[in-house]
């Protein structure tokens, strides 16, 4: 956290931001889901001081994948769903497939493993999609695959390659019934 105490030292506050959303994936990837959790908050709260979206977006994304592997599936909808609004505004597609991916582990969690799978296949099959974004959804993919019958899977691929992003993320916004 080196980089994080020399931007606090000159008032950085987006560099700031930066510096812990960044550190949050890290202790994602080691398991670290709390202090994930703990770091993306304060990423979130350094962006939002200083209005950067993509910051405020991809920080609430961490939040999101923190808070659904804390078994936190409310906080984790709340955030992915405010950040694909936020990702969709701006017009930041790698972003809004971010986003979608998280919804789409969201509903795996909610036993909508179809919808999910339509997600998330179109979300992580995407070639705008950035990998280092696709790290914290594959698990749920991955899970998806072995989970549901060969038909519902051909289906949800299906339905993912006839999908358009606009119709996804209208979708991925209406509540689960």
């Amino acid at each position: 956290m080196e980089a994080n105490d020399l931007f606090a030292s000159v008032g950085d506050v987006g560099g700031t931001g930066y510096t812990l959303s960044r550190a949050s994936l890290s202790a994602f990837g080691l398991g670290d889901y709390p202090e994930a959790l703990r770091l993306g908050r304060a990423g979130y709260e350094a962006f939002s001081e200083v209005n950067h979206r993509w910051g405020t977006i991809t920080a609430l994304c961490r939040i999101g994948f923190a808070a659904l592997a804390l078994g936190g599936v409310e906080e984790a909808q709340r955030t992915f769903c405010a950040a694909l609004e936020q990702a969709h505004a701006s017009a930041a597609i790698s972003l809004e497939l971010l986003a979608m991916s998280g919804v789409g582990a969201v509903l795996r969690e909610m036993g909508e493993r179809e919808q999910a799978a339509t997600l998330l296949t179109f979300a992580l099959g995407h070639e705008q999609l950035p990998p280092a974004y696709s790290f914290a959804a594959r698990p749920a993919l991955e899970a998806l695959e072995a989970e549901l019958p060969p038909e519902q899977l051909a289906a949800a691929r299906l339905a993912a390659a006839a999908a358009s992003l606009e119709d996804l993320v209208t979708r991925s916004l209406e509540p689960v019934a």
